[in-house]
């Protein structure tokens, strides 16, 4: 492999680059953490239960055309509004959000709304008065515009079934509030386009388009309440910041590399593919089309987003596989170990994108699919494991190679192995980082099942960190584009490129350069005084010898060919 180590790049120089690097990020962190120090916001709705007739279909929570809710039926003086409301199929639970008397909508910065059901149930003698695994629900999902808040324009409707975990002795705590049973997703929208979504809940004994019965074993149900999670504004402008300040930094770093080296030489070596490859995925990860969701409905987004986020992931594993394989002899750490990990990258990459993008394709063209908590589960689980074998992997693989830099080398190289033993160990803390922000967000995807399944988690602090962690990547590749970029070949003295070119001249034509012979001293040769060979054979290692065949002999070259003094051939 060409020789690619940063060793044309001063100590003072290299400092400056990690340190200026170095103190960016740990500025974003600070600055992302005052601004924006969550990445979710979250609002706990309990739902209006309306036994009054729909207005258009739907029933609304409150304002002009606010329903009539269950408590005011049992005041009511009309007898049969009464009997209505003691029967189940008769109750509606209707949610709107923001409310209406919260003043403003959703901002279309925040892209993203996950509606999570979570129940109570009524208590008898501490015990539940029925339980089930399994709730059907009939859901509506619509939104309104500030013009027109009670005409809403309906985005699905379908009945849904959730599987259900009910204890009565654990109940399920989330900020502070107790709930009988595990949360479920009732919807998720990856586009917050509108500026209120309202959403209405059916709980029924019978399903209309089937005729089954239903809910029989459920329990009574006193109050159903649903958390709408969506994401932060000031960290999604914060973070749109970061990448259209480097998306020109990365893309002109990149360029000037990619001009470094189609002015050698040689082609370009491993390494050097791999990085500008890296420098690729991450200036896809800056390109900043989320602009698009400001002015258009763009739910597809998130699916552009799943195929260069996994892509950023997969080059940046692959460079730094080959950055420890650079410095490794080829057979001596697990021989057999790069094509796995490389195939186990590719493979895994590969199922995330397919399992991802399938669950964010179903869900956008039906909001209210069941697909979400399943396959987010057994992905992430998944993905945690993969992850964990390959941090295992690079981590022996990275101790082999800072023993192979302290090996190798001699004194004048010491400026070149330190340097490459801090490249190896900064990418290795880049690495962990980087798993970590990779775990968080998952978390943070599914937030709700996780503080089920391990209890309260505290990760709602961290967009900073995050934030962090993306300025870290470009900083990083930024920094790597400057270290690796070749440098031209230094020019040579006049004397050695007078000598190249007499012997080029020769070789490339493949002519024949004739030499005088004069014998030394009374020895003779046996084949004549004189003979001829080619030049190349004389300038193979870019100073003329004497060929193995001419023993004791002066070799005289032409006018434009130096004169070598007589010597002795190797013999054969």
């Amino acid at each position: 492999m060409p020789n690619t180590s940063p060793q044309r790049t001063s100590t003072c120089v290299f400092v400056c680059l990690w340190a200026t690097a170095v103190l960016t990020v740990v500025l974003v962190v600070l600055l992302g953490g005052e601004i924006a120090p969550t990445p979710w916001t979250h609002i706990t709705v309990q739902g209006t239960k309306c036994v009054s007739e729909p207005v258009q279909g739907w029933f609304f929570p409150a304002g002009k055309h606010g329903c009539i809710t269950a408590i005011d039926s049992t005041n009511h003086r009309n007898r049969k509004l009464k009997e209505i409301a003691s029967h189940p199929d008769n109750i509606h639970y209707s949610f709107q959000v923001p409310p209406v008397d919260a003043g403003g909508g959703f901002s279309r910065w925040q892209r993203r709304l996950y509606a999570v059901l979570r129940l109570r149930l009524l208590h008898i003698d501490g015990y539940f008065s029925g339980h089930s695994s399994r709730v059907t629900l009939k859901t509506s999902l619509g939104y309104t515009t500030a013009g027109e808040l009670y005409r809403p324009s309906l985005i699905a409707s379908s009945y849904q079934e959730r599987k259900l975990s009910c204890n009565s002795v654990k109940r399920h705590v989330f900020r502070g509030q107790t709930f009988d049973c595990s949360p479920q997703v009732l919807a998720v929208l990856f586009s917050l386009h509108h500026d209120r979504y309202l959403l209405n809940l059916l709980i029924p004994t019978r399903r209309e388009d089937t005729n089954e019965f239903t809910n029989r074993n459920l329990g009574r149900v006193t109050d159903v309440y649903v958390t709408f999670f969506s994401q932060a504004v000031w960290y999604m402008r914060v973070l749109m910041a970061l990448q259209v300040l480097f998306f020109p930094v990365v893309a002109v770093l990149l360029w000037k590399f990619r001009r470094s080296v189609a002015a050698l030489e040689r082609p370009p070596n491993h390494l050097e593919c791999v990085l500008a490859l890296l420098a690729m995925a991450l200036l896809t990860m800056n390109c900043p089309v989320e602009v698009a969701s400001l002015v258009v409905e763009c739910p597809w987004l998130v699916v552009v987003n799943d195929v260069r986020k996994n892509f950023f992931y997969a080059s940046f594993m692959t460079f730094f596989l080959y950055l420890t394989d650079k410095h490794l002899e080829p057979g001596r750490v697990c021989p057999h170990a790069k094509r796995a990990i490389n195939l186990s990258i590719r493979s895994g990459t590969l199922a995330i994108i397919i399992v991802d993008m399938t669950e964010h394709i179903v869900s956008i063209q039906n909001p209210l699919a069941a697909t979400y908590e399943p396959m987010h589960l057994s992905m992430s689980m998944l993905m945690y494991a993969m992850l964990a074998c390959y941090l295992c992997c690079i981590s022996v693989r990275t101790c082999a190679a800072l023993d192979a830099i302290r090996r190798k080398g001699v004194a004048q190289e010491e400026e070149t192995r330190c340097q490459e033993a801090m490249v190896l160990v900064l990418t290795w803390v880049v690495f962990c980082l980087s798993a970590a922000d990779f775990v968080l967000k998952r978390l943070h995807d599914g937030m709700w099942m996780w503080e089920y399944s391990l209890g309260e988690l505290e990760i709602e602090n961290t967009g900073g960190f995050l934030l962090g962690v993306f300025c870290m990547w470009n900083t990083y590749t930024c920094v790597l584009l400057v270290v690796y970029s070749p440098l031209k070949k230094a020019p040579e003295p006049r004397g050695h490129e007078d000598r190249h070119d007499a012997g080029g001249r020769g070789a490339a034509a493949g002519q024949a350069v004739p030499l005088l012979c004069r014998p030394e001293g009374d020895h003779l040769m046996k084949t004549g005084e004189c003979r001829t060979i080619e030049a190349s054979s004389l300038w193979k290692h870019k100073t003329p010898t004497a060929p193995p065949c001419l023993a004791n002999v002066e070799v005289l070259g032409p006018a434009s060919i130096p004169i070598i003094p007589p010597r002795h051939c190797h013999q054969d």
